[in-house]
């Protein structure tokens, strides 16, 4: 006999298992596939192929017993005799387990614990894993917190269960209190077991290389935006045992974007990843459900996927996610609270993941962001946090530092939108005194990075790095763009220069994006990218384009006119030869007014542009020139009111001539 024969003493060998010759693991019969095995003892062909070992359950199925119905009792009488003595041990049972579980054992209890073990009918977990932890806010928990200090456990007179609230931190000054409320809403049915029939079909697409997909997003992704905790990604059977569904099937759908750099991508076309999203978003729509912090791990991977299919789904997600970290007290400095380092280093992660994908996607997107920069006291997260506990490679140690540096640039970003989504309007005097704070903000910020991460070689590049570099530059865009919107309403003489000035820097940032993004070589492209990026080379043509058309100097004009040519000429092929997602947005906008477009930015003068009859005698006012290149086919949602709402986002109206 084999040696791996005698390991496996559970395997039925005196009789076939129904018409099998040999019983089929539980790994097989739970994905229903077929479990090819050679001899007995040894590995079926799809586990071998996962890595793992096969295992066969010897659990008999228990019958239930018919209880003789007391003919003494009516129908309603009958249910309530055996259902109240079940529901009081279930309370009780919960209750017990409730108050020896620790509030951060409780809280990575929803994060360890398979999803295919919640299914089971278990009473302790419906009676506490069904709940949920929510934040106590500042002006309740100093009161609570007094009242939980008087609230004595071994009090004959109440039980431990009367106490609502529970201590995350018992700080005097800021006490940190939660509540054990329902995951969801009551008498509606929430799936235990969110995002596993996704899961399956998804592995089922990707077999026998789901291992080397979920490879592709901790090489490419986690180590330059490292906000979910990869240790369980590392450990056999993640999702199996330890990873939510839900958040497998958002890594599986990022990864193939990756596909190229996988080794089994030769000779095997990618899957679709428009298939792949939609079952990730069910998952996610599912888990949501019942959310935890797992599910505020699979919000921000799917956040960071590419491509982009939805922008709408994308800005509801983004308000999802950030309304989830209130509610779980994500906003919070976790660093004196009473939870293992490993949960505060997520907490810390997860936080900025949002911050993030909040205040870069309102910038996108042109929607106001929903977090204030005075309601989370959240540091910046360390290399300690970022990194596993082993060895990390120089390539990965890199990458996290890029995200410290997206992380601060993201702070000073926060001081910019207030000036961009604000309808009161502030005075000169503030906005210019902000204008000059983050301009000096943004110069201690580029000379803090490091050399790796500032140079503009391309041999040293690191994974992230560029996506960084685009997002610096376009703020910088932004930042100009305000001042020239500033300046412009002052209506003074005094100000004629300035405007001139601002009105050459604006064109200075456009035409270094565009010079930043032509010198990307093919490794860069292959980077990690924030997917909002596509939307600041959008805003940088979108720019020129309107100087082009605006200003009196023809030199000017011709300039940005042949800078915008070759930059779509550029994205064509990056998009043609490379598949470079993010070229998609700027040609679909772009790339059909430029080829209506003369080298200088004029109308013709041997076309006439067709007007259509006025509506009545004294309709007689002349279509704008821009919005006549564009075709007729265009409405609100193709793009074509991109270039004028990107343009006047601020209701600016200039009142100096070029």
């Amino acid at each position: 006999m084999s040696q791996a024969a005698e390991h496996s003493p559970q395997l039925p060998v005196s009789r076939p298992y129904r018409s099998h010759k040999i019983r089929a693991c539980d790994t097989c019969r739970r994905r229903k596939v077929r479990c090819d095995v050679a001899s007995i003892g040894e590995k079926c062909q799809f586990c071998r192929e996962q890595g793992k070992s096969c295992r066969y359950s010897t659990e008999e199925k228990h019958t239930r017993s018919k209880r003789p119905a007391n003919p003494e009792l009516s129908s309603g009488e009958r249910q309530n005799s055996i259902s109240e003595p079940r529901r009081s041990h279930t309370e009780s049972e919960g209750t017990r387990i409730n108050h020896k579980l620790h509030p951060s054992s409780q809280s990575f209890a929803t994060d360890g614990v398979s999803r295919n073990e919640r299914s089971k009918n278990d009473a302790r977990y419906l009676g506490q894993n069904r709940q949920s932890l929510h934040i106590i806010g500042p002006a309740v928990s100093s009161d609570a917190h007094i009242l939980e200090q008087y609230m004595s456990p071994s009090s004959t007179e109440g039980r431990e269960s009367d106490n609502p609230y529970g201590v995350y931190s018992s700080d005097p000054s800021k006490p940190i209190l939660y509540k054990k409320v329902a995951r969801g809403r009551i008498g509606l049915s929430i799936n235990d077991i969110a995002g596993v029939k996704q899961r399956e079909i998804l592995e089922q697409i990707l077999s026998p290389n789901a291992s080397q997909v979920r490879q592709l997003y901790l090489v490419n992704v986690h180590p330059a935006f490292p906000v979910i905790d990869e240790t369980l990604l590392i450990e056999d059977s993640p999702s199996e045992k330890k990873v939510s569904a839900a958040l497998i099937c958002e890594i599986y759908a990022s990864s193939l974007v990756y596909w190229h750099k996988a080794p089994v991508s030769s000779g095997r076309t990618r899957p679709d990843q428009r298939y792949a999203w939609n079952l990730a978003v069910q998952a996610l729509a599912d888990d949501f459900l019942g959310p935890d912090l797992s599910t505020l791990q699979a919000a921000i991977v799917e956040l960071n996927g590419r491509p982009v299919y939805s922008i709408i789904g994308n800005v509801v997600n983004i308000g999802r996610a950030v309304a989830l970290s209130y509610s779980l007290g994500v906003n919070r400095n976790p660093s004196q609270w009473n939870i293992s380092q490993r949960e505060k280093d997520l907490r810390v992660r997860l936080w900025w993941g949002v911050l993030i994908h909040d205040r870069w996607g309102s910038f996108a997107h042109g929607t106001p962001s929903n977090i204030n920069s005075s309601h989370y006291d959240v540091p910046f997260p360390t290399s300690q946090m970022l990194g596993p506990h082993g060895s990390i490679l120089p390539e990965s140690q890199r990458s996290m530092e890029s995200f410290i540096a997206l992380c601060k640039l993201t702070q000073i970003l926060g001081q910019a939108l207030p000036l961009v989504y604000d309808l009161i309007g502030s005075s000169q005097k503030e906005t210019s005194k902000t204008i000059r704070r983050i301009e000096a903000d943004l110069d201690i910020w580029e000379d803090d990075l490091p050399d790796y991460l500032s140079s503009v070689d391309h041999s040293d590049s690191v994974s992230g790095g560029s996506s960084l570099r685009l997002c610096y530059l376009s703020l910088k865009m932004l930042v100009c763009r305000i001042s020239l919107h500033s300046v412009s309403q002052q209506g003074s003489t005094e100000a004629t220069e300035a405007y001139r000035f601002r009105q050459v820097e604006s064109r200075h940032a456009a035409r270094t994006i565009v010079n930043f993004v032509t010198s990307l070589n093919t490794s860069q492209l292959a980077e990690f990218w924030l997917p909002y990026t596509a939307y600041y080379l959008t805003s940088a043509i979108t720019l020129l384009l309107r100087f082009a058309v605006e200003t009196t100097e023809d030199s000017i004009a011709e300039n940005c006119v042949a800078s915008v040519k070759e930059f779509i000429a550029w994205l064509r092929r990056a998009k043609d030869i490379h598949d470079w997602d993010l070229a998609d947005d700027c040609l679909n906008n772009c790339e059909g007014i430029m080829a209506r477009m003369t080298d200088n930015g004029r109308r013709p003068q041997h076309e006439a542009v067709m007007q259509a009859p006025p509506a009545n005698f004294f309709d007689t006012e002349q279509p704008d020139w821009l919005d006549a290149t564009l075709p007729v086919f265009y409405g609100p949602m193709d793009g074509s009111g991109q270039i004028r709402d990107i343009w006047d986002m601020f209701g600016f109206n200039e009142q100096f001539s070029a």
